[in-house]
């Protein structure tokens, strides 16, 4: 008797199903791992969601220009002149903030499937890093969404009411709400803390769970360890 093969995955399904029935998306990408629509929406809502942002950014930088320099020794000694000229390359640079954007996207779905893939061997779970990339992909689609969400209320409160850099993503709802004064590295992790983050990072301890039949402690802490590893490498950056 013939063994019969697993319907071809539907890639488009598989993303939609992670936003409404992520144990059904992600038993369906233990089975057959499809992430080729899940990226390519990610990338779409992160690049739009950048782009749509940028004269907030720019306003923010520029208004928190003295400050940038006060604490750059090396651009302090420039002539009034060149800081000019340093601030409008800057600037410049943050129009193109969303190409940069979507760049790092697949960085971070790499991070993601690494660690989702650490965790699954420490679990003893029996899952792939093409299953864990495919899964890691189909999840990106959040922040994506949150990345929109950001977009639409800096849209609405304007560009002229960010004064500083962290405060464009600090738009969207998060714990950097109960801080408002917190230094640069601590704003950021305290930032990324939002709906749509903390959802996303459900969905990689529900990835870890059923594409690997990990174990709930491994899987949790997995999933918590996705999350954090970029925030604080952003962390580390911040200034």
């Amino acid at each position: 008797m013939a063994v019969e093969s697993p319907p071809p995955a539907n890639g488009l399904k598989t993303a939609w199903d992670t936003v409404v029935a992520p144990k059904a998306a992600f038993e369906s990408i233990r089975i057959a791992p499809t992430w080729g629509w899940a990226l390519l929406i990610a990338l779409v809502l992160f690049g739009i969601g950048y782009y749509l942002m940028v004269p907030a950014n720019q306003h923010a930088l520029a208004t928190d220009w003295p400050n940038m320099v006060a604490q750059n020794p090396i651009i302090a000694g420039l002539s009034s002149a060149e800081q000019q000229e340093r601030l409008q390359t800057v600037l410049a640079i943050s129009a193109y903030g969303w190409i940069f954007a979507i760049i790092f996207v697949p960085i971070g779905i790499l991070i993601s499937a690494v660690v989702y893939l650490i965790f699954d061997r420490i679990g003893h779970g029996e899952g792939s890093f093409g299953k864990y990339w495919a899964a890691a992909c189909n999840i990106a689609v959040i922040p994506g969404l949150g990345i929109v969400v950001n977009a639409l209320i800096v849209l609405i409160r304007g560009a002229d009411s960010f004064a500083k850099p962290i405060d464009v993503p600090a738009a969207m709802p998060s714990l950097i709400m109960l801080a408002p004064q917190a230094g640069p590295k601590l704003a950021v992790i305290l930032a990324s803390i939002s709906p749509f983050s903390l959802w996303a990072t459900g969905l990689g301890i529900a990835a870890i769970s059923f594409v690997g039949r990990v174990p709930r402690v491994p899987a949790w802490l997995g999933g918590i360890a996705a999350f954090l590893v970029p925030v604080l490498i952003g962390a580390a950056f911040a200034r």
